[in-house]
């Protein structure tokens, strides 16, 4: 029973990272949700994880995109919103700590870690990813440490993303 768990948890998961084309098997129903209010509940959600991780350093900006979530009908209104974002000008060891700290934070504020440890690349970047507890969202955290790179800055590397919701016919394009 704990192996179908963690099975569909890390589907639900491939679904929210990927754009839900990953994901035939088991499909959560989309929803009907308002688009603006999807893009600002996912900044919210973002704005939590920078003040999980605490550190007053440069922070890249921008908004959250709504992408298309392919294998829904109707085509073109199913979408989620992506939210990358990095941050930037601390030490190393400022920057290491805060991640470390995120597997304390991110369960105490309503996420579950799904995956800790390096990533597939060739450099075996530290990365977790946590679902929120009301599967609204996904976040995935990686450590990149560019300290043997002269003209690079080391930097934790966020991407929230939405679940896959769809947008009302009025709204779609």
């Amino acid at each position: 029973m704990r192996r179908l768990a963690l099975a569909l948890s890390g589907l639900s998961l491939g679904a929210l990272l990927t754009g839900c084309s990953a994901v035939h098997e088991y499909r959560a129903p989309a929803g009907v949700r308002d688009g603006a209010r999807m893009q600002t509940a996912t900044e919210r959600a973002s704005s939590r994880v920078l003040e999980m991780i605490g550190l007053k350093g440069k922070v890249t900006r921008g908004r959250a995109t709504p992408l298309d979530c392919s294998g829904y009908e109707p085509e073109g209104r199913v979408r989620q919103n992506r939210h990358p974002w990095s941050v930037y000008g601390v030490p190393f060891a400022e920057l290491e700590k805060a991640y470390r700290g995120l597997r304390t934070a991110l369960p105490a504020h309503g996420w579950e870690i799904v995956e800790d440890g390096p990533d597939s690349s060739r450099a075996r970047t530290p990365t977790l990813v946590a679902n929120s507890r009301d599967g609204e969202f996904s976040v995935r955290v990686s450590l990149m440490d560019r300290r043997a790179k002269k003209d690079s800055e080391s930097l934790i590397h966020v991407t929230v993303v939405s679940r896959c919701y769809e947008v009302p016919p009025s709204a779609a394009p």
